[in-house]
C-alpha cells in the first residue's frame, strides 16, 4: 500500500510544482527485434524469456514500477509456451492495473517504407486479436520507433484503428535538429491526402536519443567528474548484455554497470538530469517522455529497477536543486498529463518521413532493394495468404465430403503468422543475418505450401477430377480473390506448341502460345479469362488433334517470334532513323532498330508521344571506410556515379493477337553469351468493353537481373521527355498516391 500512495504522491506532484520543474515520464521497455542478429528461436532462448519472466515478477512486487510490451510475436510465444498458471494470473492483474500496457500490438513493429498497407493491416490484426481474445484490450497508442523513415500511410492506419497516439523517431536527422530547436516534435498528422482531418491522429517524435536512454555526456564546464564507469556509453542499463546461445547459469552477466551507491550517486544524478534539462526546451511542455530501455535490455528487471529507484528516488528528494520530478510511467500516463495542458499543436498535411537519413550521406536507400528475393516471396506469400482466405471463407460454407476445416485453418493460421512476422522492420528490408534470412524463406515456404494444399483440396473436394482427358492434358483452376470481376491474362506452361483450352461448359477460351521466355523446351501458354469476383473457373488444356481443315476444334494461336541480332551500345546520338512499331488500341511503341533500345511511346488517346531512353546502369559500392560510409543493407553510397553496365543488346519480338512482348537482352561484354539484364516489356490487346481497356492501358515491364559483379548496386534507368518540373508521384505502401518534390540540400547531404 506504501508503494501505492508513493507513486500517487509522485503524480501528485507533478501536478504541483513550480513551472521551472521538468517533469519526467519513465517508460521503461525493452526492444526486441523478431530476426535481425538471431532467429526468433535463439532470441526466445537466450534473453526474450527472462525478460518477460523477471518484468512480471518485479512488477507484481513493486507496485511503482511500469513497463510497456510493444511486439506481440515474442510475447506470445513466451504466454503459450513459457508462462506458468501463476505468470499469467500476474499479467492479467498487471494489465488490468495500468501498470503493465501493451502499446502498438501488433505482431511485429513493421517497416514503413517496403511493405504493402494490406501486411500492415494484417498483421496488426493478428496481435490484436490476440491481446483482445487474451485480455479484452485493444492498444491505444503506437510504438514505431525504429522503422528506417515514416510513412504517410502509417498513422492513417492507425487512426483506423482507434489509436490515441502515435509515437516516431527515425526521421531525417537534420529535420530532426530543426523541429527541436522549432518545438515541432508533437503535432496533428493528418496523413491521408482524401480523409484529411477524418482520420488524424497526435504524433510525437522521439528526440535525438531515440527510443534508447541517453548516452550524451557532461560538457566539462559544468565541473562534474566523468569518471562515471561505463554509464554514458550504455544508457542508464545495470543488467548488461545478453549473452548467446544461453543465459549464464547463475545469473551473473559480465562487464555489468557499476551499479548506483551512495558514493557516485551525485554523478548519477548530475548525468541524467543535465539530459533531461538539454531536451526540455525541444517540447513545448515541461512534460518529458523519457523512454528507458534499448535493445535486449530487462532480462533482469530486478537489478534495473533497484538502481533506477534509488536513482530517481534521490533526485526527487533535491528538485529544487535539479530542477527535475521523475516517476514511472507507461504511455497511457504520459499522453493523459499532456493532454490535461491543453497545449495547441500544429497540423501536419500528408507529407512523410521519407527517405531517412541519419547522418550525412547516410541516406538510408540501401534498404530499398537489399534482399530483393525475400521481398518477392513475402509478397507472393502475401497474395497467396489473401486467395486462400478469401476461398475457404467462401467456400467452407457449403458441407465438404473430405476436407476438414480444423486443418484449412492450422494451414492459414501458419502462412498468417509467417507473413506477418517477415513484415518486421529488421526482416523484410533484408537488414538481417543470413542464418536469419534462412529462417524467412523456410517459414513463408511451408506456409505457402500448407495453403496451396488447402485450395486444392478445396477445388478437389467440389469438382471431382475430370475424367477422359488425352495424355498430357490437365485441368487448370484459376481463382479470383477479388470482390469484382476482373479480365486479365494468365500465363501458363505446356510441353506442347499445339493446345486447345476450353471452359468448364467446353466452349473455346481466346488463348495464344509462344517461346517459353524461361526455358526453351517449353512453352508460354496465355489465356485470357474473365472471372466473377471470390470465384474461380477451371479450363481444360490439352494438345490439339485437329485434322487439317477442321473447324470444329479451335486452336490456340501461335504467336510469331522476330529476332534481332545484337547491336552495340553508341556513344552519339544519331538513334531513331531505323524503327520498328509495336501497337495495341492504346499504345504504339517504337524500337529502333540500330540499338535494339525503346525510341518512343504513342498514346492515341492524348495524341502525345514521349521520347524514350533505356540504360542498365551500375553503380560501384562504396567499401573503403576511408573513403567515407560503407554501402550495405542498410545505407546506399556510391564511390562514384553510375554507368552503363553492358556493351550490346539482343531483341526480340514475340507478337501474338492477345499480347506483344518485347524482349531485351543486355550483355555485360561483347563476347558474353548470357545476359546480365533482361527486360520483358508486354502489350496486351483485351477484348471490346471497360476491361478490355484497363488491359489496353497497361505497358507492364519485368526485369531480371544477375549474377552481379562484386559491390554493384545495378539500376534500370528510363528517361523521358516529359516536363515533370522534377515532381514524381510513387504509390504510399499501395495506399494512396505520394507527390514527391526535388529537393534540393547543401553540402551534398544524401537523400
Amino acid at each position: 500500500m506504501g508503494s501505492v500512495l508513493t507513486q500517487l504522491l509522485l503524480l501528485w506532484l507533478l501536478g504541483t510544482q513550480p513551472e521551472a520543474t521538468i517533469r519526467v515520464f519513465v517508460v521503461p521497455h525493452s526492444h526486441l527485434d523478431v530476426g535481425w542478429l538471431h532467429t526468433v528461436q535463439d532470441s526466445t532462448q537466450a534473453y526474450v524469456t527472462t525478460v518477460y519472466t523477471s518484468v512480471v515478477e518485479d512488477l507484481t512486487r513493486n507496485k511503482q514500477h511500469r513497463f510497456i510490451i510493444v511486439d506481440q510475436e515474442f510475447f506470445r510465444l513466451w504466454w503459450d509456451g513459457v508462462a506458468s498458471a501463476k505468470q499469467k494470473v500476474q499479467v492479467r492483474q498487471l494489465v488490468d492495473q495500468g501498470r503493465l500496457e501493451f502499446v502498438l500490438g501488433g505482431q511485429v513493429m513493421h517497416d514503413e517504407a517496403v511493405t504493402h498497407v494490406d501486411d500492415q493491416i494484417l498483421q496488426l490484426t493478428e496481435g490484436h486479436r490476440f491481446l483482445y481474445e487474451t485480455f479484452g484490450i485493444r492498444p491505444q497508442f503506437s510504438w514505431q520507433v525504429d522503422s528506417f523513415g515514416a510513412s504517410a500511410t502509417t498513422p492513417t492506419l492507425f487512426a483506423l484503428a482507434g489509436f490515441n497516439g502515435h509515437i516516431i523517431s527515425r526521421i531525417d536527422y537534420d529535420l530532426k535538429e530543426t523541429m527541436q530547436q522549432d518545438q515541432e516534435m508533437q503535432f496533428v498528422w493528418r496523413g491521408s491526402r482524401s480523409l484529411l482531418a477524418q482520420q488524424e491522429i497526435f504524433t510525437h517524435v522521439l528526440d535525438e536519443n531515440g527510443y534508447c536512454s541517453p548516452r550524451a555526456g557532461l560538457p566539462s564546464q559544468q565541473g562534474v567528474s566523468s569518471n562515471i564507469p561505463l554509464l554514458l556509453s550504455k544508457g542508464f542499463y545495470w543488467n548488461e548484455k545478453a549473452v548467446f546461445p544461453d543465459p549464464p547459469w547463475d545469473g551473473m552477466y559480465p562487464n555489468q554497470t557499476v551499479p548506483v551507491t551512495l558514493s557516485n550517486i551525485q554523478r548519477y544524478a548530475n548525468t541524467l538530469s543535465y539530459n533531461v534539462r538539454k531536451r526540455a526546451p525541444w517540447f513545448l511542455t515541461p512534460h518529458i517522455l523519457w523512454p528507458w530501455g534499448c535493445d535486449r535490455q530487462f532480462f533482469n528487471a530486478s537489478v534495473q529497477f533497484a538502481n533506477m529507484d534509488y536513482l530517481m528516488g534521490y533526485i526527487n528528494k533535491h528538485v529544487s536543486q535539479f530542477g527535475v520530478l521523475m516517476v514511472y510511467a507507461t504511455l497511457s500516463e504520459y499522453f493523459q498529463t499532456l493532454h490535461s495542458e491543453h497545449e495547441p499543436v500544429q497540423v501536419r498535411d500528408h507529407r512523410d518521413f521519407l527517405p531517412y537519413s541519419s547522418d550525412m550521406f547516410h541516406s538510408w536507400t540501401g534498404f530499398y532493394a537489399s534482399r530483393s528475393g525475400l521481398k518477392r516471396l513475402a509478397r507472393r506469400a502475401s497474395a497467396l495468404l489473401y486467395a486462400g482466405e478469401s476461398m475457404f471463407t467462401c467456400f467452407m460454407l457449403a458441407p465438404h465430403r473430405f476436407l476438414d476445416r480444423a486443418w484449412g485453418l492450422q494451414q492459414l493460421q501458419k502462412l498468417r503468422w509467417a507473413v506477418s512476422e517477415v513484415q518486421h522492420h529488421e526482416a523484410i528490408t533484408g537488414a538481417h543475418t543470413p542464418k536469419v534470412s534462412d529462417m524467412f524463406v523456410g517459414r513463408l515456404n511451408n506456409g505457402m505450401h500448407g495453403v496451396q494444399k488447402l485450395m486444392s483440396a478445396i477445388v478437389q473436394d467440389r469438382f471431382p477430377a475430370h475424367t477422359g482427358l488425352e495424355p498430357g492434358g490437365y485441368v487448370a483452376v484459376i481463382y479470383n480473390p477479388l470482390a469484382w470481376t476482373v479480365t486479365t491474362i494468365v500465363t501458363l506452361t505446356v510441353d506442347f506448341p499445339k493446345v486447345s483450352v476450353t471452359d468448364e461448359s467446353g466452349h473455346p477460351v481466346p488463348a495464344q502460345v509462344q517461346n517459353s521466355k524461361e526455358m526453351p523446351s517449353v512453352y508460354d501458354l496465355l489465356v485470357l479469362t474473365t472471372i466473377p469476383g471470390l470465384s474461380y473457373q477451371y479450363y481444360v488444356i490439352k494438345p490439339s488433334r485437329r485434322a487439317k481443315g477442321d473447324t470444329q476444334v479451335t486452336e490456340a494461336t501461335m504467336a510469331n517470334t522476330k529476332q534481332f541480332g545484337r547491336r552495340p551500345r553508341r556513344h552519339d546520338s544519331s538513334v531513331g532513323r531505323r524503327l520498328v512499331h509495336m501497337e495495341n488500341d492504346c499504345y504504339t511503341v517504337s524500337l529502333d532498330k540500330d540499338t535494339n533500345l525503346m525510341h518512343s511511346i504513342w498514346e492515341r488517346q492524348s495524341n502525345q508521344t514521349i521520347q524514350v531512353t533505356q540504360q542498365f546502369m551500375e553503380y560501384e559500392a562504396n567499401g573503403d571506410e576511408d573513403q567515407g560510409p560503407i554501402s550495405d543493407n542498410y545505407v546506399f553510397t556510391s564511390s562514384e556515379t553510375a554507368k552503363p553496365a553492358w556493351e550490346t543488346v539482343g531483341m526480340e519480338i514475340v507478337e501474338g493477337e492477345l499480347v506483344t512482348e518485347i524482349r531485351q537482352y543486355f550483355y555485360r561484354t561483347v563476347n558474353d553469351r548470357d545476359p546480365t539484364y533482361t527486360v520483358y516489356s508486354r502489350l496486351a490487346r483485351g477484348p471490346p468493353g471497360a476491361d478490355g481497356e484497363l488491359l489496353c492501358h497497361r505497358i507492364e515491364q519485368e526485369y531480371r537481373v544477375g549474377p552481379l559483379e562484386l559491390n554493384c548496386e545495378a539500376i534500370w534507368r528510363t528517361s523521358t521527355n516529359l516536363n515533370t518540373a522534377r515532381v514524381l508521384y510513387s504509390d504510399n505502401n499501395g495506399y494512396q498516391m505520394q507527390r514527391r518534390a526535388y529537393k534540393h540540400h547543401e553540402n551534398n547531404i544524401a537523400r
